[in-house]
């Protein structure tokens, strides 16, 4: 009832927002024409006088593609991968690193738990910050580093802006319209604009796998094996995303000295899944449900909202709080039915799963640059989360009728507390350094009532030091030296089963949270170079340490006759890496060389990462699912005014892993390929057309658990598809 409410209610808005539109429309050729005056940007240039290690991809990189998922967008980024974690959605890495070591922000502020970025359309994004290492007004959680997702800022004097999307992925079709406009209100006498942007999204996709499973024992290690089992897995998913969002703000600026901000997010998404899982009957023994399907679906509303206030004070100082709230509310439904070898229904489960989490957050900034050579921020961030949670599981035997229900209540609360103090500090004309120091402490608490009720203190300081060296105009050194963090989830840390509804193994395992999971620790070090050659064209290559204290590990135990897996602090980690990234604009170049060349840009980047964990025998034994080498190389050319084409192609090395003494893994090399072409019809039209996926290459995985007496193989085969998209954007 709620989520038909709140989609009746947005259909509603949307329509009004497109007759608003569509009267901006009439009223602009009505309009005289007028001579708009914009500042080129200088993204090379504000990198290079920037003293942290931060890079920012505006919205002209955002939409080259048309993508309509965050994921894909950040995926062409340098440094950053993106992985399918077996339908569990996207994991964004940096330094083939992801699973909480990359933090993801929103705004600068942490997102929710259950929150997923690609939730927000690419249209409704100003820009993307990438930080290697975050400043001290960051929380430290980021031992990978950080993206910072900001949502749009538009000035109420730009015009307004719309796009349709249609994209076509191996017979199914999607769509995606959004919209962008801004002006001051009206009927008011104070200097109040607004900018109200919005989505409405239809995706479906469909992926088909391919598992051959295999288990052997033996006597002794003296002895063969002896197949016990030898099966193929045929599996099909079915996945459908329904999206509608919007991002009002408000500006007001009160007078000279003060000005109040109101940014807001409301998204309902509507989510389906549908599996689909057949065994091919042979001589050896079958899983329990050799034949089984399942369907989950969730309606998910979310909201964000920040109030900011900002007083600039003398000699350029300037005051900043921000007050703001989240919340979030899922309900989900589950149903598994399996059947047995003779193809009669043997059970049927129906889950039932409610959610809703609430977060109350309070900021504060104070900058003041006491002389010329130093800019001191202070600073502190205080928030608190509640979230209750409701599970309710029925089982249905044929053979035996039902069972008795299973349900659970949890809640579980989070408090942040966190101070700083930075100061960027211009020692000469040649060298800058930014010093940051950065307090966090972090309660949380989960309970179920006559289950368990467990609190979790955790405390880091975090010294951040930064430094840039310009040998001169074009060239320079940086050097960074800080301290990070990961905590565990809370999810990992509720001593609560999650069960596998078939075909249990040490690959395919139960699993249990541990409420004795402490904080990973990390020191980090990072060494850079950059040439910047002209405005579009830089060469830049970058070395990174860290050692990682307390890290997390998985751990396998035999319960019964199910496996189970949890998560232990055990010893530590060290992490190395080489980053090389290098973008150039010929056209620029050839002036500057005094050669004809045509308007070519071209990027590349190659990252290469190693790990070790001390207490898991090698070889192979890196942090779980690290991408250790990447390799993304591109270019765009301008045809002619009017038109415009790129390709980006993407490259994972094939990976090999010791997750403990028993377990390993393995990933074949994985290929991506985009183009796109792009035709501006004019200054306020322009069609965009673009192939993802273009070689289609399936992805290939295996996996062994071997012990002294039996043997678990597993290697899967996952087919993919090319997404075909045609995009048309219009601006007033």
């Amino acid at each position: 009832m709620l989520f038909q409410q709140t989609s009746t209610r947005l259909s509603t808005i949307a329509l009004s927002i497109l007759t608003l539109f569509a009267s901006k429309a009439a009223t602009a050729q009505q309009t005289p024409q007028q001579v708009e005056i914009s500042a080129k940007s200088q993204p090379n240039r504000d990198r290079q006088d920037d003293v942290s290690m931060r890079v920012v991809y505006g919205h002209e990189d955002i939409e080259k593609y048309g993508d309509t998922n965050v994921s894909e967008v950040l995926k062409r980024l340098p440094g950053i991968s993106v992985t399918e974690n077996k339908g569990r959605g996207a994991e964004i890495r940096m330094r083939g690193l992801g699973n909480g070591y990359t933090q993801i922000l929103l705004n600068g502020q942490a997102t929710p738990v259950g929150f997923s970025i690609d939730s927000i359309a690419p249209d409704l994004i100003e820009s993307i910050e990438v930080m290697r290492v975050a400043g001290a007004d960051v929380s430290a959680q980021s031992i990978a580093g950080t993206i910072n997702i900001i949502l749009k800022k538009k000035s109420s004097k730009q015009g307004s802006e719309m796009k349709s999307n249609a994209s076509m992925q191996d017979g199914r079709l999607s769509g995606n319209l959004s919209w962008s406009m801004g002006d001051q209100l009206p009927g008011t006498q104070a200097d109040i604009s607004y900018v109200l942007a919005g989505t409405l999204e239809s995706n479906s996709t469909e992926i088909n796998a391919i598992q051959n499973e295999s288990y052997s024992t033996r006597a002794n290690t003296n002895t063969a094996w002896q197949v016990q089992t030898d099966r193929l897995l045929q599996q099909s998913q079915q996945n459908r995303r329904d999206v509608a969002s919007l991002s009002p703000r408000l500006n007001w600026k009160i007078d000279a000295q003060d000005s109040i901000n109101w940014q807001g997010n409301l998204n309902l998404t509507r989510l389906e899944q549908a599996k689909h899982e057949k065994e091919n009957p042979g001589p050896y023994a079958s899983t329990e449900f050799p034949d089984n399907h399942s369907i989950w679906a969730a309606h998910i509303l979310t909201s964000r909202n920040d109030i900011s206030w900002e007083r600039r004070l003398a000699d350029s100082a300037k005051l900043n709080m921000n007050f703001g709230w989240n919340s979030f509310d899922r309900s989900a439904k589950f149903q598994f039915w399996g059947k047995d070898k003779t193809g009669a229904l043997a059970v049927h489960r129906y889950v039932t799963g409610d959610a809703d989490e609430s977060e109350y957050r309070f900021n504060g900034k104070y900058l003041a640059p006491y002389s010329e050579s130093h800019v001191l921020s202070l600073g502190w961030e205080a928030s608190r989360a509640l979230r209750h949670e409701n599970r309710d599981e029925l089982e249905f035997f044929t053979s035996s009728g039902p069972t008795p229900s299973d349900t659970h209540a949890y809640q579980a609360s989070l408090q942040k507390l966190a101070v700083y103090i930075q100061d960027e500090w211009t020692i000469n004309s040649a060298w800058s350094a930014y010093l940051g120091l950065r307090m966090e402490r972090i309660n949380s608490n989960s309970k179920e009532a006559g289950a368990f009720d467990f609190q979790n203190k955790s405390n880091m300081l975090s010294p951040i030091l930064q430094s840039v060296w310009k040998l001169d105009a074009q060239r320079q050194w940086r050097m960074a030296l800080n301290r990070s963090f990961k905590l565990p989830t809370v999810a990992n840390l509720v001593p609560r089963r999650f069960r596998i509804d078939n075909n249990n193994t040490p690959l395919n395992a139960d699993f249990q949270g541990n409420p004795n999971l402490r904080p990973e620790r990390a020191w980090g070090l990072e060494l850079a170079y950059e040439h910047y050659l002209t405005e579009g064209s830089v060469i830049s290559a970058n070395a990174y340490w860290r050692r990682i204290d307390d890290v997390m590990l998985e751990q396998l135990q035999q319960n019964g006759k199910s496996w189970v897996a949890s998560l232990s602090n055990n010893g530590r980690a060290r992490i190395v890496g080489l980053e090389i990234e290098a973008k150039a604009n010929l056209q620029e170049l050839g002036s500057k060389l005094a050669i004809e060349m045509p308007a070519i840009e071209i990027h590349g980047n190659l990252n290469r990462n190693w790990s070790t964990v001390e207490q898991v025998p090698g070889p192979d034994n890196h942090l779980a699912h690290q991408t250790g080498l990447l390799i993304n190389v591109g270019a765009d050319y301008q045809l002619q005014p009017a038109w415009r084409i790129g390709a980006d192609y993407n490259y994972q090395a094939a990976d090999s892993l010791r997750e403990s003494a028993y377990l390993t893994g393995h990933s074949n090399p994985r290929r991506h390929l985009d183009i796109y072409l792009s035709w501006k019809q004019s200054k306020q039209s322009q069609l965009r057309f673009s192939i993802a996926n273009v070689l289609q290459q399936d992805k290939v995985e295996y996996g062994s658990y071997t012990d002294e007496s039996s043997r678990w193989t597993e290697a899967g085969q996952q087919q993919t598809a090319r997404t075909w998209r045609l995009v048309w954007e219009l601006k007033l």
